[in-house]
């Protein structure tokens, strides 16, 4: 009898489990109503398809009006509760103590540094993508240049460049840090005597991170001949940069949504576990290169999501 049993009792858990994390109710708080978190809800609500979703946006006040919101999701009672983008994650991080439930944040850029402002760790997916994918593939496509010049202001990013440069001279690359304090230093530095780069490569920060900063960084490059890498945003490619990296917002929300089906079912003792996205997209400018007179290997090529040509 005992043998018949504990077979039984694994099949039935094997059933009754995963019916348990689809048939759940779901608070999501999102920072605002944005295309990517809403791309990002909708690929969450495709992975957990036959869950019960309430959506609240904060307009990114995670103050009073955020405050509110969440004091008043939370009497709805719900199975677990995903924050979408970094002022909702904020939110529900610094209100951990006062939350029951689980909970899991999605398309945050840097969540170990938010997170630690708000004195709290649970499982996500950020917005960060991978360093060492962007420099495999800068170093595919232009395995002949060395030199890559990052703009960055020091307070907010030197950390980031010292890890980057680490990572880059494992592969045989060499990062040109160039720092900045603010936007007035951006045009000193571009026409510097000794700045000397193969590559300019954008990484996120908040001094050049505008879409007027980034237009001009690319016209400027241009005109020196030097090919511009963007690493968080295929827009730019349009507007003259070589190569660009982005995410699928979708995507990131189904990743996210494995993530949630796993707190479903193992609750607060499943480690809290930060992922960075599972699939990032590339896009290269072949007209841009052209006219630059740079040849783009063929191998990155062959693994790009996009062309222009």
């Amino acid at each position: 009898m005992k043998h018949i049993l504990i077979p039984f009792i694994f099949i039935i858990s094997i059933i009754i489990y995963p019916s348990i994390a689809f048939s759940s109710e779901v608070i999501i708080i999102k920072s605002s109503d944005i295309i990517p978190y809403q791309r990002a809800i909708e690929g969450f609500k495709k992975g957990l398809s036959k869950a019960s979703c309430k959506e609240y946006s904060i307009d990114e006040d995670y103050k009073d009006l955020g405050q509110s919101i969440l004091e008043r999701s939370l009497k709805k009672k719900g199975d677990l509760i995903l924050a979408v983008g970094p002022q909702a994650a904020y939110l529900v991080g610094k209100n951990t103590s006062s939350i029951p439930i689980p909970k899991v944040f999605t398309v945050v850029r840097n969540p170990e540094k938010l997170l630690k402002r708000c004195n709290a760790l649970y499982p996500g997916v950020s917005q960060n993508i991978p360093i060492g994918f962007q420099l495999e593939r800068i170093k595919l496509g232009f395995p002949k240049k060395k030199k890559i010049g990052v703009l960055y202001t020091q307070k907010e990013n030197q950390q980031n460049i010292d890890y980057i440069s680490r990572m880059a001279l494992d592969l045989g690359l060499l990062i040109i840090g160039l720092p900045i304090t603010s936007q007035k230093d951006i045009s000193k530095v571009l026409n510097s005597p000794k700045f000397d780069i193969e590559i300019l490569w954008i990484i996120p920060d908040r001094t050049i991170g505008s879409e007027k900063i980034i237009k001009y960084l690319i016209k400027t490059m241009l005109r020196k001949k030097t090919p511009v890498v963007v690493g968080f945003s295929e827009e730019f490619v349009e507007e003259g940069a070589i190569l660009s990296f982005y995410l699928d917002y979708q995507e990131i929300g189904e990743q996210t949504a494995e993530l949630a089906q796993k707190l479903l079912l193992e609750g607060t003792s499943l480690t809290p576990v930060i992922q960075e996205p599972f699939k990032v997209r590339t896009i290269v400018n072949l007209k841009v290169a052209g006219k630059l007179g740079i040849a783009i290997s063929d191998d990155l090529l062959k693994s790009t999501n996009e062309v222009i040509k």
